[in-house]
């Protein structure tokens, strides 16, 4: 308490003197905060050495400690507010506020087990008589676990800090022309920041849930940039469950290797889009994570509730991110009747209901009650996500179940069925024309994926085109006419099929179309290709992109940069403004190491391997700083160009070029052979903001490749023995009719990815492409924490069977 009272007492010291070197100064941000530093550093060493810990030591020996502690939390501060200077847009109040939360705590650790370790209360709470040897044993221990703190919190500061770096420089991807996904999310979130909800009601408004656009809002409002706020958030969620993990298990390693891989994992499989399921994986290990504390580790009732809270608001956010959230439910009730059945078994079971399943279950539907309440407020109708409002599901069930020739695949209404349907719904016939001429690109979206589709509103596309059919005919200006609309429809529909003017088969769910035989006759090729997909077999570290890129209008871009507060990954370009062409041109630079000229081949291919004719320019006669020579390389390909070096039958450069302009900041020279290349631009001819390629998109890109590399080798040996692992331990456990926490749990993250993954082949085989990586995202994280421990506790028990033999 005494080191809380002289920390407050100093750390105001230091708030206001940066606040008011920061604001009142033209100081660089790394003075100002070194100058605060000594301004509180003589008030804090005295109030906490006599005071605070009333250390007895001369002041020789503890001032030198607390300079080097104050030295170390100087530089760590002042780093820390140059960088949050230079790569966001925080207040001066809320950046001093950060810097004293981080560095307070870094203080109060080391003061604790070094600098004032000798206090006389510490002194005295060791001494024993005439057991002097117990003492000496008994404060070793105690160094030793305070020096293990310190290592392990700072392994823990340099691993979240190499990876926020590294992912900060992941290449920037955002469609604004997708405007049921990326652009969606934006303008959802623009409307959140502006104060107005989720903006004026259509079709849009409600189709999917605002967990994403709330993040970004959030990123916006907190004046840092999108990936910065990203990976912090994944740090977190990746770090509460190694601790929680570590409470449970008390294996170090088993905690620190989850810990580093969970970490890196989205290094190797992030597309970088600016997409939901950027943030989905984590919002399920935060969820989860707090939901095993607070059923299996927390001990008092307040900690109990609190971990709950923070389950159930994870949990409601996950849920209000992505529609299929009923994939997490089986893991989840698994964890909660086992507990329930250790809380009967221990006598506490009212006790542990209330503070850890009731207050999860409460905390979940408040948050959704919350929801709803501000969309009855706001749009006069209490409803959550519309797409899930049950006169919606009723029509779009009804629909799908029409019979009328033979089944195609991936279709839920084939154009066959419309006439008829129009026949007996005077409701669904107001879409007639929507269907017929204003919609017609709706059928032109699966047609790449399913061919015998073409002219067909495949599956994935067409609860989308119905939606906006309805809105053609106004009834989407509000919740209750579009509810009325598809209430109608669904009536009309059902009774055509109850008195037989209809051919109809309901299905089970009422988003999935029918599958056809074609689908059945393909499951076993479908799922290899789950597998190939669950262990990075088809992709390639070298298809890794190192630009980044935006695809909408050029001020929709700014805004977008500007709204994320992501400026500093693109040039401004405002004024760059060139004919459209298609041709790719490649600016550059070489030189010649020695006069030994080598033989070597350019070449340039699309993603089928189709070779393109190229033009090279060079001009010798016009020499460089430092000899080198500039030279234009001009080709025809126009779509995901691969460019290739090959220097005396071995290739020695193999990259994607741009589809879109780019610039490059390059500081070394590529050695090609007897080659040093310098790239310097990309033109494409299209006004683009070009994406910065500097030192920092470099290095990311070779340590994604490399983390890509062991996480494509280690996946199918670990995933392997993890499940060859489970079941023995099921054996075992039905053998012995014992569960241990640690198996209970494995059991559940094994379940939730069954049902993920059963999920997404569904899907597949029914809707649209679901085997994508973007959406095994969850899966990836999950297979590495089930797998690791359940080798781990075969490990553990193989060595407990040796012990007892021994």
């Amino acid at each position: 308490m005494r080191f809380i009272v002289v920390g407050v007492l100093g750390a105001l010291v230091y708030f206001f003197c940066s606040y008011l070197f920061l604001t009142y100064t033209r100081l660089p941000a790394f003075v100002s905060s070194l100058l605060a530093y000594a301004c509180s550093f003589g008030f804090a060493y005295l109030g906490q050495k006599i005071w605070a810990f009333r250390s007895v030591t001369p002041h020789s020996v503890t001032l030198f400690r607390y300079a080097l502690l104050q030295l170390f939390c100087a530089t760590f501060a002042a780093t820390f507010t140059q960088v949050f200077v230079s790569y966001s847009h925080l207040s001066p109040l809320l950046l001093s506020a950060l810097a004293i939360f981080f560095t307070s705590g870094i203080s109060y650790i080391v003061s604790s087990c070094w600098v004032f370790v000798d206090s006389p209360e510490q002194q005295d709470a060791a001494r024993v008589p005439d057991n002097s040897q117990v003492n000496s044993t008994a404060s070793m221990s105690y160094n030793r676990q305070y020096w293990r703190v310190i290592l392990m919190g700072v392994f823990w500061l340099i691993a979240c800090g190499l990876y926020i770096y590294l992912y900060y420089y992941m290449p920037w991807s955002i469609n604004l022309y997708a405007g049921h996904d990326d652009a969606l999310f934006v303008w959802l979130a623009r409307s959140l920041v502006a104060g107005d909800w989720l903006g004026d009601y259509s079709q849009f408004t409600l189709m999917k849930g605002p967990g994403y656009p709330v993040f970004l809002a959030l990123t916006h409002q907190l004046g840092l940039p999108l990936y910065l706020l990203t990976a912090i958030f994944h740090s977190l969620a990746v770090s509460f469950f190694a601790w929680t993990l570590y409470r449970l298990s008390q294996s170090r390693v088993l905690s620190i290797l989850l810990f580093v891989s969970l970490l890196l994992l989205p290094l190797a499989i992030s597309s970088g889009r600016i997409i939901r399921d950027q943030i989905y994986p984590d919002q399920f290990l935060l969820g989860f994570s707090a939901l095993i504390f607070s059923l299996f580790v927390a001990k008092t009732t307040l900690t109990q509730c609190g971990a709950a809270i923070l389950a159930g608001i994870m949990f409601a956010w996950l849920w209000l991110t992505r529609e299929e959230g009923v994939w997490v439910l089986p893991s989840v009730a698994l964890l909660i009747l086992f507990a329930l059945w250790q809380f009967w078994n221990a006598k506490r079971f009212k006790q542990s209901l209330i503070s850890s399943v009731l207050v999860l279950l409460l905390s979940f539907f408040c948050v959704h009650l919350v929801f709803q309440l501000i969309n009855w407020q706001t749009y006069e109708r209490f409803i959550g996500l519309d797409i899930k409002e049950k006169n919606f599901k009723a029509a779009l069930s009804a629909l799908q179940s029409v019979r009328e020739g033979e089944v195609v695949s991936h279709v839920p209404v084939s154009q066959v069925t419309f006439p008829v349907i129009y026949a007996v719904s005077p409701t669904f016939a107001e879409l007639r024309q929507f269907f017929s001429t204003d919609g017609l690109e709706w059928r032109n979206h699966g047609c790449g994926f399913y061919p015998w589709a073409c002219g067909e509103i495949a599956g994935g596309w067409f609860i989308w085109a119905l939606r906006d059919a309805a809105a053609s005919r106004g009834y989407y200006r509000t919740p209750r006419m579009a509810a009325d609309f598809f209430s109608r429809v669904a009536a009309e529909v059902n009774q055509a099929c109850a008195d037989g003017r209809l051919n109809c088969k309901q299905s089970l769910i009422s988003f999935m179309p029918e599958v056809s035989q074609d689908e059945i006759n393909r499951v076993p090729e479908t799922l290899e290709k789950l597998l190939d997909m669950l262990l990075l077999s088809n992709f390639s570290a070298n298809r890794m992109r190192l630009h980044s890129g935006i695809i909408g209008n050029y001020p929709d871009q700014q805004w977008v940069m500007n709204f994320l507060h992501s400026q500093d990954r693109f040039i401004d370009q405002e004024h760059f403004i060139v004919e459209k062409s298609d041709n790719r041109q490649v600016f550059g630079r070489y030189a010649l190491v020695n006069k030994h000229a080598e033989k070597f081949e350019i070449i340039i291919s699309d993603a089928q391997g189709k070779h393109y004719p190229f033009t090279l320019k060079q001009n010798a006669s016009q020499a460089e700083i430092n000899h080198f020579y500039p030279f234009t390389m001009q080709t025809s390909c126009s779509n995901e160009c691969i460019f290739s070096i090959i220097v005396a039958g071995e290739e020695k450069l193999h990259v994607q070029i741009p589809d879109i302009d780019q610039s490059y900041n390059q500081k070394q020279a590529l050695v090609l052979g007897n080659m040093q290349v310098f790239f310097d631009k990309v033109v494409t001819g299209s006004k683009q903001s070009l994406p910065v390629v500097d030192v920092g998109e470099t290095t990311t890109l070779e340590v994604r490749k490399l983390i890509f590399g062991v996480f494509q080798g280690v996946l199918p040996v670990l995933l392997s023995l993890g499940l060859i692992a489970f079941v023995i331990l099921t054996v075992m456990a039905i053998k012995q009719h014992s569960l241990s926490v640690l198996y209970v749990l494995s059991a559940a993250i094994w379940g939730a990815v069954l049902s993920r993954l059963t999920i997404l082949f569904l899907v597949h085989i029914s809707s649209f492409p679901a085997l994508e990586k973007l959406y095994f995202m969850p899966v990836y994280s999950l297979v590495l924490i089930a797998s690791s421990i359940s080798i781990y506790l075969v490990f553990q028990l193989i060595y407990q069977q040796v012990r007892a033999d021994d």
